[in-house]
């Protein structure tokens, strides 16, 4: 009698080298020469609905996307996001992530349902998402103590999230991090080299909760209405990596916020106080809903300032790729050009900015 011996498959490593991960995704793109895809027609739209549409409007558009607010003729608003650059995969896996998302029952968070699909324009039709983003709300001066709770929720909502998403604690990869930052478009100095390397080796004593990332979990994607906060923008390929980057992912969208409002508003100083406060009012939520302290609350704020870093490397490869790839459409050429004339310096400087504040967080 012959015996058969089933061995079970391990989970493939988990990766967080987005640097990599982007530059190559650009350079796919860049390669493929496709033909401009047109907007989904209203007859379309209400094929996929299985109701007439009232009226069809363009919200907003980029590079990537276009995002459309119907009305349907019983009243009932909607939102159409058609992936203008990518390919049927990116539309299905937006479309699981809602379904996943909304699957894990959080309390207080509200997920936006699939109401339709028009695959050959790699569009999807989904719940209208009501209420204010949690980065207008910052903007507007509200009250400062409902403002303090609503981002310590939004700090609870991610750490919950995380906990469903870990699928193990384990060192950092700093020797994958250590690559993927040899790979920036960036010029470091020699203090700033000697900052990294100690970074780096500082927090390979960390052990750090790792799994599926929402990569883009920001202000401007959580939309408040009452009690419930609604999630939206879900990514299009799945990101795996350390859970801490989307806490980063959050810290440095607001910090961009903050220093734009010390600009327009320099003399405000109370606006600016509230928004200093929503950072620490987010991470105490996560922190202390994610009660495994994976890492340490000592490695923590190091750790942000790290993979804050990586974004901004991201964000210089991003913009590169943009202007290269715009070189032959004169008329995008010059958009493109004046964006990074623009955009690059900025970037420049949240750089040499994130590295004092690494060393001072190391010190």
């Amino acid at each position: 009698m012959t015996s058969t011996i089933h061995r079970a498959t391990a989970a493939p490593a988990i990766r967080c080298d987005y640097i990599r991960i982007v530059r190559e995704r650009l350079e796919s793109v860049a390669s493929t020469h496709s033909e401009p895809l047109p907007p989904p027609t209203v007859f379309e739209l209400a094929d996929a609905l299985g109701e007439a549409v009232r009226n069809c409007e363009l919200l907003a558009e980029n590079w990537r996307n276009r995002i459309y607010r119907l009305e349907l003729t019983s009243g009932v608003l909607a939102v159409a996001k058609q992936v203008v650059v990518g390919n049927g995969a990116m539309v299905q896996h937006q479309c699981h992530q809602l379904e996943a998302l909304a699957g894990l029952g959080i309390p207080g968070l509200r997920i936006p349902r699939v109401l339709a699909s028009i695959p050959q324009k790699r569009t999807y039709v989904m719940e209208f998402a009501r209420g204010q983003t949690l980065r207008a709300l910052a903007q507007s001066g509200t009250d400062a103590e409902a403002l303090l709770a609503t981002y310590k929720r939004a700090g609870e909502i991610l750490a919950r999230i995380h906990l469903a998403w870990t699928r193990e604690i384990r060192p950092m990869p700093v020797d994958m991090l250590a690559r993927d930052f040899a790979r920036a478009p960036w010029h470091l100095s020699r203090g700033e080299e000697k900052i990294l390397q100690s970074a780096l080796k500082w927090l390979s004593q960390a052990r750090v909760s790792m799994g599926q990332v929402y990569y883009d979990y920001q202000a401007k994607n959580l939309l408040v209405e009452g009690e419930q906060l609604w999630l939206i923008d879900p990514p299009d390929l799945l990101w795996e990596g350390v859970h801490l980057w989307d806490c980063a992912r959050f810290h440095s969208g607001l910090r961009r916020l903050l220093w734009r409002s010390s600009l327009r508003w320099p003399f405000q100083g109370q606006r600016q106080a509230a928004l200093k406060d929503t950072v620490s009012a987010f991470q105490s939520g996560y922190i202390q809903q994610f009660n495994r302290q994976d890492p340490e609350l000592r490695f923590f704020a190091a750790a942000t300032r790290l993979f804050e870093l990586q974004h901004t490397a991201m964000s210089m490869t991003i913009n590169a790729a943009k202007l290269k790839q715009d070189d032959n459409a004169p008329r995008r050429f010059l958009h493109a050009l004046k964006t990074s004339l623009v955009t690059r310096p900025l970037l420049e400087l949240e750089k040499r900015w994130l590295f004092r504040q690494l060393a001072q967080e190391l010190s």
